[in-house]
């Protein structure tokens, strides 16, 4: 009987220490450019930390970045002017969506 119990618990604890380390996924920002060929590049910003990337023909754009509050920062080439987009919270396993940025002449 004890060692039925005893191996019960071993089980039980193996399947809570395998279950602990499942892989989260880390936080992503996301959003469209228009016009998209008016984007050179779009940065996130928080702190001393910068994620970079380009956005597609279609001006969508996706950056893989860490837990907290963001910029955007949309890098823009003439004749149109940089935009920015402040406090956007990304959270483990999710994505935050920065919606549509217009960009100005």
């Amino acid at each position: 009987m004890k060692k039925t119990i005893l191996s019960m618990c071993v089980a039980g604890m193996a399947v809570i220490g395998f279950s602990s380390m499942r892989e989260v996924a880390p936080p992503t920002i996301s959003g469209k450019v228009t016009p998209a060929e008016g984007a050179e590049a779009v940065l996130a910003i928080k702190d001393a930390d910068t994620v970079r990337t380009t956005v597609g023909t279609d001006g969508a754009f996706q950056l893989e970045v860490k837990p907290g509050t963001w910029k955007l920062v949309v890098s823009a080439k003439e004749p149109y002017k940089n935009a920015e987009v402040s406090s956007l919270e990304a959270t483990d396993d999710k994505n935050t969506d920065a919606g549509e940025i217009k960009l100005e002449k």
